[in-house]
């Protein structure tokens, strides 16, 4: 089958190259939301997530972020006046933070988290650096906190790092202590199914890659599936323990609407890409070749023949 592109009658709208660019490594719903963006102007998480039947908020979040970094949107500030740059703060020094802190507690309460999380007294560069996501870049002191803690817990004792979490943790829509809780919880979470997945897969966490476990996270999170899924996926592939064949058949069962193990085995799931692969059933099913007669009956003559 030959297929060309039909003349366009309708409304169409204009898709920039730097869309194209990006098809390589942007994600389903990452592309989904730029066609959406590009043709009603809106960057509302909240409406896009509604409009597209996204899983989660957060996918609309990631996705706008996505096409921020990628250049394809730009961050302002809401109350910012039309044309009007924002002028970062100068940073503040060691003698200015050593003087705030004299009617601010929380500065010094920053500090010794920080110290006791990294069993080492900060330098005066890194307690600028820490100060400074509090008092200029407006993050909430109890954030700072639980990403300072967190960070530390990984074996990451530096302050580039606790600024990079905290840009991550941004994106994510984590801004106030409750919200920082909460991502922490779900940080857990994602370490726990990284584990299982890394176990099915017969290799130790260390060996995920980065894109590895955003796929994991996908599974849960977009996809909505739980590890029962996961491991009928695994069983599903047979000997070939491999991520991104998982990813595969998790990602068309999800396109197909599958969404329970009884989904996967029943007949729906043999209409599409999955009725090959391998599954435990109770009754044979249509694939059952060897128990089909006609097959059966082929396969003797062949057999006689052979011996002709």
């Amino acid at each position: 089958m030959i297929y060309r592109l039909k003349e366009l009658k309708g409304d169409t709208i204009a898709v920039p190259q730097l869309v194209f660019s990006k098809l390589g490594i942007a994600e389903e719903y990452n592309v989904r939301v730029a066609l959406y963006v590009l043709a009603t102007g809106i960057t509302d998480p909240d409406k896009i997530c509604a409009d597209l039947k996204l899983r989660s908020r957060i996918s609309a979040e990631s996705a706008l972020s996505f096409w921020a970094g990628a250049g394809l949107l730009e961050r302002y500030e809401e109350n910012a006046a039309p044309g009007e740059e924002p002028s970062a703060p100068a940073p503040m020094t060691w003698a200015e933070i050593a003087a705030a802190s004299r009617t601010d507690p929380m500065i010094s309460s920053l500090i010794d988290c920080a110290q006791t999380g990294f069993a080492r007294p900060l330098t005066h560069r890194e307690m600028e650096k820490l100060v400074n996501l509090y008092m200029q870049e407006g993050f909430a002191p109890e954030t700072v906190m639980l990403c300072t803690a967190y960070v530390a817990s990984t074996g990451r004792s530096t302050m580039a790092a606790v600024v990079h979490e905290l840009k991550v943790w941004r994106t994510e829509g984590v801004e106030t202590g409750e919200q920082a809780d909460a991502h922490l919880k779900l940080l857990a979470l994602r370490q726990s199914r990284e584990q299982y997945v890394s176990g099915l897969l017969g290799i130790s966490t260390d060996e995920l890659t980065l894109g590895g476990r955003k796929a994991i996270a996908r599974w849960y999170e977009v996809y909505g599936y739980d590890d029962a899924m996961v491991q009928e996926a695994a069983v599903q592939a047979g000997p070939k323990r491999d991520l991104w064949y998982w990813n595969s058949i998790l990602k068309t069962w999800n396109a197909k609407g599958l969404r329970t193990i009884h989904d996967v085995r029943g007949p729906v799931a043999d209409a599409g890409a999955s009725r090959n692969i391998r599954v435990d059933r109770e009754a044979p099913s249509g694939n059952d070749f060897l128990g089909n007669s006609s097959l059966s009956a082929s396969l003797n003559r062949l057999k006689k023949r052979s011996n002709t």
